[in-house]
């Protein structure tokens, strides 16, 4: 009875089922052998391991008792010199010891028999030096606001050692060691105290021989560091504090002894540490021993072992893979005899119209491969003997779940066939969608017999229709998502905050002096610098966020739906954005050259339902522009009376062109007057009368003027104005001998056409110029002083004279005061207003007189209120003076009133 091809197929299958099965037993065999050897090999260096740490730790052990003994005998050598001082002056037999004249010079010589003492002195309990032995107390004379006489003050044992301190007068660090006297109470004499120098402890540790990668180190109970060997770095000083959480942790459990493995805040190598009080003393002896060092002979040991695991490991892998090559030669030499009776039952396989542009796949009723075409192999990769006898699973990429499965076999069982797009793998891992149309065979009596799928790689389309949206909706540059696309998520955000009423928070990140660098390195490199930046950004975020390129140099983040607190999401939007600038400050290679940029911060919450996508992004860029103004690389929150102010600003940007084109400017005049009260002189003040505002502060619209550039014509138009007064003056006789102070900006100073425009104004107002002065300010020389100093020299020539105004406000500088024609320093009101009740003002200012004196320039202050303020300048020969106290700023026909009533009267 021949067989049919479901006993054929049965019978192959037990075969195959069977040959598996004997794989399946030798590679379970040879994987449990070698965990078994990992784990053998792994107890061995791990009991090696354990021995190597603790014979370091009994090294340190050792090292930290000898250290410890040997500090305490440097308190003990230092305790008994106190001691025999403090016997010495309480014997009554003694008094001549305690003789002001004989007791220095006992000290003196204590200190040179006990050389570990640096100074050694007797203090009354009020905190007053005594006596001393090398003098430096006794020359200070009262230590009562010291840390270390407060630690005596407040302390009732009988001897005491203090932790280290640092003495102001030498900028150094002491150990100060004390002994309560026992002496009547009619003395004065309360303590002795020995200073002790951290050298002793510093020259005793560098004799030890230590071992390589050995440090000690002595330390105080408020963990700073007093000695250490080998030395430290100039960064890490002696009397710096030393950061460790954990050793603070054992202190406050108070065990004598601890060890530990840690990074060392000092050098930052990682240390195997013994740390040991050292007995009574505030001082921890801490041994520590280098793991790097320590470990490298178990190192050695590990790698010798683990590469005879290797080797067994591969010796047991070629052998594996024999057997299982004769399993399945044998397994091949079944095939083969099953293949003839295979034939029979494949004749019976209709295979018209198989080699088509389609790829065709046959299966039986089990799903089992039975045939396949060339247009399958050239788009899956699989030959047709590599996939008869599988399933068709074999293709399968994970891309697709259960349940879309499930409903396609539930299609081709209700209707016989099942057409859609689907996502396979090919041979080689590769991903592609195709589409499928499965069709179920049934034999004339109505049984199923076969599945013919047949497939369309649709790779082409898909990759067209992938780069049109990556064009849509991403930045070409760097992968992220545009504009359009952040626009559509906020959308989204906004939707559900307003369903489910939680907050959000939107970040916009712009690069530091970009440009910059686009223009040092080239755009190509500034392109790099940007792929990288959206590399590293993109690298902190979560994956609920949305990071964006929204322009050149500028990032968006989208936090969406983290809590229904704003202090909760301004919090996190604050650690996010911290955490995205630290990413930034991390150096950048562009080829040879290593970049590092910083980023400027805006942020705005998401709380508001009533607002849009565009409102928040107004917000947004409002609070950036605060933070690029604030000075760069910082982080600042959205204000509503940010807008406010914004607007404000715009509106008073506008009114600032409205005002030059119809000339709403004053002028007004401040007296200037010696020490008699005579007014020799005026400053020439530019007010802004605004029809709607009034007179508006020149704080308010004098950045806006140099930031428009219309500085230049306002000032200009001042300069005119007040060479014309001065004319108009010099025809007066109560007038003539004033002068005329004219403030002149940094913008308009450094503009190149400076130099013409005031010629052609003292040219047409034909002004007296010896009664004429330019005030300028130090900000005018930060930058390009030769071409300042250039100008100067030219009015100079013409008879002008100059006055730094603000003096001591900005860049002082003696250099440029040395080189400039200057003829006036102004002291500003800033400090004047002080002086009485500011000493560091006072002597800012005596000393700007003396300067002032000293180089043969006047000196005038401006702010003066008070008789006292200007009876204090007086005396210290100001005899110029400014402010209220003589004249507020008014119109010239007011001063004209005020200035020939007081000379009437």
């Amino acid at each position: 009875m021949p067989l049919t091809p479901v006993d054929v197929n049965d019978a192959a299958l037990k075969a195959t089922h069977h040959y598996r099965q004997q794989r399946r037993n030798v590679v379970t065999l040879y994987t449990l052998a070698l965990l078994a050897m990992v784990v053998l090999f792994g107890w061995q260096l791990h009991e090696q391991y354990q021995q190597e740490i603790q014979a370091a730790e009994s090294r340190t052990t050792a090292r930290a008792n000898v250290v410890t003994e040997w500090a305490k005998g440097v308190f003990a050598q230092s305790g008994q010199a106190l001691f025999g001082l403090s016997e010495l002056m309480a014997i009554d037999a003694m008094a001549e010891v305690r003789n002001p004249l004989l007791l220095p010079q006992a000290l003196n010589n204590l200190i040179a028999y006990v050389p570990m003492i640096n100074e050694i002195g007797v203090l009354d309990r009020e905190g007053r030096v005594l006596a001393s032995g090398s003098g430096q107390w006794m020359a200070q004379g009262d230590v009562s606001d010291t840390p270390f006489f407060n630690a005596f003050q407040h302390s009732d044992e009988q001897e005491l050692v203090t932790p280290l301190y640092g003495s102001e007068s030498e900028q150094t660090y002491y150990l100060y060691h004390g002994r309560r006297l026992h002496v009547p109470t009619d003395e004065l004499a309360e303590w002795v105290v020995a200073r002790i120098a951290p050298t002793v402890f510093i020259d005793s540790l560098e004799e030890i021989n230590g071992y390589d990668g050995e440090s000690i180190a002595l330390v105080d109970a408020n963990l700073k560091l007093i000695a250490r060997h080998p030395s430290v770095s100039e960064s890490f000083s002696i009397g710096r504090q030393i950061d460790s959480p954990e050793t603070d942790e054992w202190l406050a459990r108070g065990e004598p002894m601890w060890s530990t493995t840690m990074r060392s805040p000092i050098d930052g190598r990682e240390r195997l540490f013994r740390v040991q009080r050292v007995g009574e003393y505030p001082m921890l002896a801490v041994v520590g021993i280098d793991l790097h060092g320590l470990l490298a002979g178990w190192r050695q040991r590990a790698l010798i072992l683990l590469a005879v695991m290797v080797v067994i490991a591969l010796l047991g892998a070629w052998g594996t893979r024999h057997y299982l090559s004769r399993l399945a030669l044998t397994d091949q030499l079944r095939q083969r005899i099953e293949e003839r009776e295979q034939a029979r039952a494949e004749a019976q396989i209709a295979a018209a119209a198989f080699q088509t542009h389609l790829g065709i796949l046959i299966t039986d009723a089990h799903g089992e491969i039975l045939k396949a075409n060339q247009t399958f192999t050239r788009i899956t990769g699989y030959s047709e003997a590599e996939v008869v006898g599988k399933n068709p699973r074999l293709f399968s990429a994970g891309h697709h779940n259960a349940a879309f499965y499930r409903q396609l076999w539930k299609s081709l069982v209700k209707t016989g066939n099942w057409e859609g797009e689907i996502w396979n793998q090919r041979k080689n891992g590769e991903l592609f969608p195709e589409w499928l149309t499965v069709s179920a065979i049934h034999s004339s009596s109505g049984e199923l017999t076969h599945y013919v799928a047949t497939m369309n790689d649709i790779s082409e389309r898909k990759a067209a229709e992938q780069e049109i949206h990556q064009l849509a909706f991403y930045d070409p540059l760097t992968g992220l998502a545009n504009r359009q696309l952040f626009m559509d998520r906020m959308e989204a955000a906004l939707k559900e905050l307003r369903r489910h009423q939680r907050c959000g928070a939107l970040l916009l990140i712009d690069i530091d002096n970009f440009k910059q660098i686009n223009d040092t390195l080239g755009h190509v490199s500034g392109d790099r610098l940007l792929q990288t930046i959206a590399r590293r950004l993109g690298q902190m975020l979560r994956d609920t966020d949305t990071l964006a390129r929204l322009g050149s140099d500028e990032f968006a983040i989208l936090i969406e739906g983290e809590a229904s607190s704003p202090m909760q999401t301004s919090q996190l939007a604050e650690r996010v954005a911290h955490k995205l600038q630290a990413t930034l400050c991390t150096p950048i290679m562009l080829g040879e050259e290593s970049v590092t940029v910083t980023g400027s911060v805006g942020i705005a919450l998401m709380t508001n339902s009533e607002y849009g996508a565009d409102d928040y992004l107004q917000q947004v860029d409002m609070a950036l522009f605060q933070a690029k103004r604030s000075g760069r690389h910082h982080v600042c929150f959205f204000d509503p009376a940010m807008q406010a102010s914004l607007l404000a600003h715009v509106k008073l940007e506008t009114d600032l062109y409205q005002a030059q084109a119809k000339q709403q400017w004053l002028l007004y005049y401040q007296p200037q007057v010696d020490h008699h009260g005579k007014v020799f002189g005026v400053e020439a003040l530019l007010r802004w009368e605004h029809p709607e505002r009034g007179l508006v502060s020149p704080d308010a619209f004098i950045p806006l003027l140099e930031s428009t550039g219309l500085i230049n014509a306002v000032g200009e138009w001042v300069l005119e104005t007040a060479c014309h007064q001065l004319v108009h003056w010099a025809q007066h006789p109560q007038f003539r001998e004033l002068t005329l102070s004219v403030n002149i900006s940094p913008a308009q100073f450094r503009d190149e056409g400076f130099l013409r425009r005031v010629e052609a104004v003292f040219a047409r107002t034909q002004v007296p110029l010896q009664r004429l002065k330019l005030e300028v300010t130090e900000s005018l020389f930060v930058e390009a002083r030769d071409d300042a100093r250039d100008k100067m020299l030219a009015l100079k020539a013409q008879g002008v004279r100059f006055s730094l105004d603000d003096f001591g406000t900005g860049y002082s500088s003696l250099a440029y005061l040395a080189q400039l024609p200057l003829d006036q320093l102004k002291i500003d009101q800033s400090f004047v207003q002080q002086i009485l009740v500011s000493q560091a003002n006072a002597a800012i200012v005596e000393s700007t007189i003396a300067l002032a004196e000293s180089l043969d320039l006047e000196v005038i202050a401006e702010g003066v209120e008070t008789q006292a303020q200007q009876a204090w300048l007086l005396a210290h020969d100001c005899r110029a003076y400014q402010g209220f106290l003589y004249g507020r700023p008014v119109a010239a026909s007011v001063f004209e009133t005020q200035l020939l009533g007081g000379i009437a009267s």
